[in-house]
Parts: C-alpha cells; sequence; structure tokens
C-alpha cells in the first residue's frame, strides 16, 4: 500500500493544469470552507473562550501574527490552526465528499492558510496546492475501508493538510512525500461516538489534526521517518477493515475529486439531508396536520441509520438526529434554530421526535457509494400512508446547489454576525484568487 501512495503522490504533485470547471469549483469549496469558519467563530462558545484566551488585537510579536477569520486579533500558528480547523466542522456546514466519506477542505484550510502567510504565496500558488491535497487526501480515503465506528475528522485529511502546506514552503516533492507519509501515521484515535452523542471533543479533532500535519513538516526537516509497513499496518489494519490499492489511481484526474465534492445545504450531519429532502417533499406535496400523525418511518443506509436520537441533549447531537430534524421541520422551524434552547427541548417537538423511527435498509445499502438515500413514509392514525424516497440529496455532486442558493447559505450564516459587505468582499477576492500576489492581503482583508 505504501509503495502505491509513494506512486500516486509522485504522479499527483507534478500535476499544475486544471481545467475551467475545477478552478472554479475549488473556488466554491474554499470560498464555503472560510463561511464556515467564519460561522463557527462566532457561534461555538468553547471557541470564544478560546480565542479570548490566546488572542491580541494587533500584530505586536513575530509569533503572534496570524489573523482570526472575520476579526481584528492575532493568535499564534499553532492557536490558528486548532481555532479554525475547529470552528470549520463545529456546525456541521463543512463541504465534504461522499467517495472519500469525510470532508478534506476542512483539514487544508487551516494549513494552507498558515503557510500561505509565512510564504506570502501567491492566488496561483495556493488553489493549485489546495486542488492537489484534497486530491492526495481523498483518494487515501477512497482506497482504505475506514472503520465505521471511527470518525473521519483528524484521520486522512491530515495527510492533505501536510501536502498543502509542503507545496506552499515549496518543498521538493519527495519531501513532501516523506512528509506526507510521516503524516499518515499520525492519524487521531476518534469515534463515532463524540458525534453522535454531541460531545464536543469531536469538533477538536479536526483542529488538533490541523496542528499535527503543520507540525509534521518540522519534524520530517528534522530527519523523523515513518516506514512502508507503518503507513500499511495503520490504513489497512488499525483504522480500517482493508486497503484497496486499484482506488488510488481509479480515474485519477477525470475529473479530480473536487469536481465530485458536495455543499450542505441544511446545518446538520449529511447522512441526515436525504431525510430531510425527502420529508420537505411531503411537505410540499400534501397538506396533513401534526395531530393526524400515529407515526413516521425512514428507512435509510446504514451510516444514516445510526442517527437516530431522538431527544438530543446537545446541539450537536441535534444535528446527528434524523428523528429531531424532521420533527423540527414538520413543526416548521427554520434548522438554524435548531442549536437554541428552545427548540432543542420543545416539548412538541421531542414529543413527536419519539415517534420518528429510523431503521437501516439493505436495498438502500446497495446503493453505496453514489448513492445515499432515504425513504421517509408518514403514517396516519386512519392508517393512510404518504411516502416520498429522495436518492441523491440537494447539494451532492450530481444535485449541485445553484449559486444563488450557496450565496443564500452564506447570508443565513453571517448575517447575523457579520456586515453585509464582509460576504461580498470574499466573494469578490475567492473569484479572483488568481491576480493576489501575496496571500497575506486576502486573508487580511476579509476580516
Amino acid at each position: 500500500m505504501s509503495s502505491q501512495y509513494r506512486e500516486l503522490l509522485q504522479e499527483i504533485l507534478v500535476k499544475d493544469d486544471f481545467s475551467e470547471d475545477t478552478i472554479k469549483r475549488a473556488k466554491w469549496v474554499i470560498m464555503d470552507t472560510i463561511v464556515a469558519a467564519l460561522y463557527g467563530i462566532k457561534t461555538e462558545k468553547p471557541l470564544q473562550n478560546y480565542i479570548d484566551s490566546v488572542s491580541v488585537e494587533q500584530d505586536i510579536e513575530s509569533n503572534v501574527r496570524f489573523p482570526i477569520l472575520g476579526s481584528d486579533k492575532f493568535v499564534t500558528a499553532k492557536d490558528s490552526l486548532v481555532i479554525h480547523g475547529t470552528a470549520i466542522v463545529s456546525n456541521e456546514l463543512d463541504e465534504g465528499n461522499q467517495f472519500a466519506k469525510g470532508h478534506p477542505a476542512a483539514h487544508i484550510l487551516p494549513t494552507i492558510m498558515i503557510s500561505a502567510i509565512e510564504n506570502k504565496s501567491s492566488g496561483k500558488e495556493f488553489i493549485k496546492a489546495f486542488i492537489l491535497a484534497y486530491e492526495a487526501s481523498s483518494r487515501l480515503a477512497m482506497a482504505s475501508n475506514m472503520k465505521d465506528y471511527m470518525h473521519p475528522h483528524g484521520t486522512w485529511g491530515n495527510v492533505g493538510a501536510t501536502i498543502a502546506a509542503g507545496l506552499l514552503q515549496r518543498m521538493k516533492v519527495d519531501d513532501i512525500i516523506n512528509a506526507s507519509m510521516l503524516s499518515a501515521t499520525f492519524p487521531l484515535a476518534t469515534t463515532w461516538e463524540a458525534a453522535e452523542k454531541g460531545i464536543t471533543a469531536r469538533n477538536l479533532y479536526t483542529g488538533l489534526g490541523s496542528f499535527i500535519a503543520y507540525e509534521t513538516l518540522k519534524l520530517q526537516s528534522y530527519g523523523f521517518r515513518s516506514s512502508s509497513h507503518v503507513v500499511e499496518d495503520v490504513w489497512k489494519n488499525i483504522m480500517a477493515e482493508g486497503f484497496d490499492g486499484s482506488k488510488l489511481f481509479e480515474d485519477l484526474f477525470s475529473p479530480p475529486l473536487i469536481e465530485k465534492n458536495y455543499f450542505k445545504f441544511y446545518p446538520s450531519c449529511r447522512f441526515t439531508h436525504a431525510s430531510i429532502d425527502a420529508m420537505k417533499n411531503l411537505i410540499s406535496e400534501y397538506d396533513f396536520s401534526l395531530e393526524d400523525i400515529d407515526r413516521v418511518e425512514v428507512k435509510t443506509y446504514g451510516l444514516a441509520a445510526r442517527c437516530r436520537s431522538s431527544k438530543p441533549k446537545t446541539p450537536l447531537e441535534a444535528k446527528f438526529s434524523i428523528p429531531f430534524m424532521l420533527s423540527a421541520i414538520l413543526h416548521e422551524k427554520n434548522l438554524y434554530t435548531t442549536n437554541e434552547e428552545s427548540v432543542l427541548f420543545d416539548p412538541a417537538i421531542q414529543e413527536l421526535s419519539s415517534k420518528i423511527i429510523v431503521n437501516e435498509d439493505e436495498e438502500l445499502n446497495k446503493l453505496l457509494p453514489k448513492k445515499r438515500a432515504a425513504q421517509v413514509a408518514v403514517i396516519f392514525k386512519n392508517n393512510h400512508t404518504i411516502k416520498n424516497i429522495v436518492y441523491t440529496a440537494k447539494g451532492e455532486y450530481d444535485q449541485p446547489l445553484e449559486e444563488d442558493q450557496l450565496i443564500e447559505k452564506y447570508n443565513a450564516m453571517l448575517g447575523k454576525y457579520y456586515s453585509k459587505s464582509l460576504l461580498k468582499t470574499l466573494k469578490d477576492n475567492v473569484f479572483h484568487i488568481e491576480i493576489c500576489e501575496d496571500m497575506n492581503e486576502f486573508f487580511n482583508s476579509n476580516r
């Protein structure tokens, strides 16, 4: 496995020409990930406590010079990595890739931002490194059948983060490969249980992973090394249920995997989205009263079927609950309000949530990974039933969101916390990133 991955990186890291479609998609991924960071910074109390403890309001020390996005505060490189990595994933609005089964950009942005600032990288260097790092880490994830009870944050994405930073540090290809192999040796021991139960330590997986990924470059420069046997054991036996090396090169750059990503339209785990779309379809098609509902039955694929908590106790747990999200929709709640206690602990929402049953369906499992489907059936007290099935949720690579839908989402996220001009400035900067000669200007203008 390790030798195959080295061969893959040799091929990926020398590529420097991309189609207009790839460049455009990468810009939207960068935009989406920065917005997720901006939103997380303003909404997560532990992060705000962290920022208040470690930040300064002006660049007064050489090692405290990295801006916190959307603010006038500065922190050290280490704190920037942890803060931004954690912020991006804290509201379940980070982009992802269903083939990688995780979130590449959330891991890449914190490290590539630090390296871009340190090395005065150009916009062209930045976007090239972003695309290549996304491809390299996603293909490791595709080939490795990661254990379902582990969480992907802080694992294979760390490798992409290391590669992105190494490219902007203008390291030799062999040195970047050695560093990435070292990074592949240090995934966090994560658990899906943390997400399912709403434990915010889960959000730190990405932040801490970003720090490890970045530090790995220094460790490699000191002479630390991993071995092919160690990396293979980690990604074939410990983290995964096996490794399929053929997937490393399957349809390589046809197109790049960043073009096959998804963007979330709802502030909840991606596994809940097909169910949400199916329920919204039923609400728009039929006129019915909540008092007439006996129960709701949801059939979906295995990973999504785990999202079945009926009475979540924390906002994060609610984002991983199909019953709660569907009940909130039926009660005409904006899903961006589900982190508020008045909604989270609403007795009516909880009562109906307890009547929503989620089960794994083997036929829907067979559609993976190309289709992540869900069927929602509303059964009324008179035994009448209405059903809707969604094979691909809104925002998947083959059901892409329109640009105005993405902007609608960004306004919903940022409108309460930032000036209207910030989003416009950010979009202008991202979509003209090629003309940026020094990414310090980019990050200092998006605050």
